[in-house]
């Protein structure tokens, strides 16, 4: 793994962002309701589980840093800023180990055909708020300096399969 998210990118959401999360985590409850007698026992329902609980401490955590920091003043305020960065912090590094099982559950979900077009819904939501709380940047920046690298191996006339 690379490292850690840092809080920056979760604790400036724009109001827009914030609530593109609330409506996901809303989502995720429509589908735990739906879903909760009939698949109760399947391996994907327990991410399904998890990510929708998770994605909720988070979005209390990060309304509780932001309005936190709103209402108090002075050293107060730093304090309590610095208390949410660190919850978020942490929920961010949990994730990060995290979200890859979710992801890949719900792909398997979505190979199984029955259930495809609810492993495609799951798969979006846990792409979409990974992007959007910053879990996946360094990833791209990873993949942009890989694919640089290959870029440049092929204007030079090397072959590409003999670097990798």
């Amino acid at each position: 793994m690379g490292p850690k998210p840092t809080p920056n990118h979760a604790l400036s959401l724009t109001p827009t962002e914030k609530t593109e999360l609330a409506t996901t985590l809303e989502l995720l409850t429509r589908l735990y309701v739906r879903n909760v007698n009939q698949h109760r026992r399947s391996h994907w329902f327990s991410s399904l589980v998890a990510f929708r609980k998770q994605l909720g401490l988070l979005l209390g955590e990060i309304e509780a840093a932001t309005e936190g920091i709103k209402s108090l003043k002075g050293k107060k305020a730093q304090e309590a800023k610095e208390e949410g960065e660190m919850k978020v912090t942490e929920r961010l590094g949990f994730w990060d180990e995290v979200c890859h099982g979710w992801y890949l559950t719900f792909t398997q979900l979505l190979a199984a055909g029955q259930f495809a077009v609810l492993g495609l819904v799951l798969m979006a939501a846990v792409a979409r708020v990974c992007k959007l709380v910053g879990i996946t940047e360094f990833y791209q920046d990873f993949a942009s300096e890989d694919m640089k690298e290959v870029l440049q191996v092929m204007e030079k006339g090397e072959a590409v399969i003999e670097r990798i």
